[in-house]
């Protein structure tokens, strides 16, 4: 009885991938940059595929190879503050920096939408020193969580 039970909990599990047999392969376009904050369109496509490389779920190929096609806009980046400082309330001691972007994978071959999606990625960090170089420094960071997010979106939209 117990190894029936056991082997019934094991039953629904699939080592793996649940995407498609024939979705194992994504391109990333360099995404679009409507954000106004110059140039993160690089770093942020760059967290993009090592996240996919990271999971492993999907290779990464050319454009003209991949069977899915990821293409995105950064639609905003901004600077949420979260914390003042103690000594000095109207400062502000820390602060999220969150970027938003409005993410598509088609499947090439069809053209089929896999998803359409505003996906957010943000990271808190404190505000010390110049602001400009802070907003700047938490950049990889906030990219990771976005990637994380978008991959997710990418993959689990099965």
């Amino acid at each position: 009885v117990a190894a029936a039970v056991l082997w019934s909990g094991c039953a629904n599990y699939q080592l793996g991938t649940t995407l498609p047999k024939h979705l194992r392969t994504v391109s990333v376009a360099t995404f679009r940059n409507a954000s106004g904050e110059p140039q993160i369109e690089s770093t942020i496509t760059a967290a993009v595929l090592r996240e996919f490389q990271r999971d492993g779920q999907l290779r990464v190929k050319d454009s003209d190879e991949a069977d899915i096609l990821l293409s995105g806009v950064i639609v905003d980046y901004v600077l949420d503050p979260v914390r003042s400082n103690r000594n000095d309330p109207k400062s502000t001691a820390e602060y999220k920096a969150v970027v938003t972007m409005r993410i598509t994978a088609v499947e090439r071959q069809t053209g089929k939408k896999v998803t359409e999606q505003n996906v957010q990625g943000s990271k808190t960090f404190d505000a010390a020193g110049d602001l400009m170089s802070a907003r700047r420094s938490a950049l990889p960071e906030v990219s990771r969580d976005l990637a994380r997010k978008i991959v997710d979106a990418v993959i689990s939209a099965w």
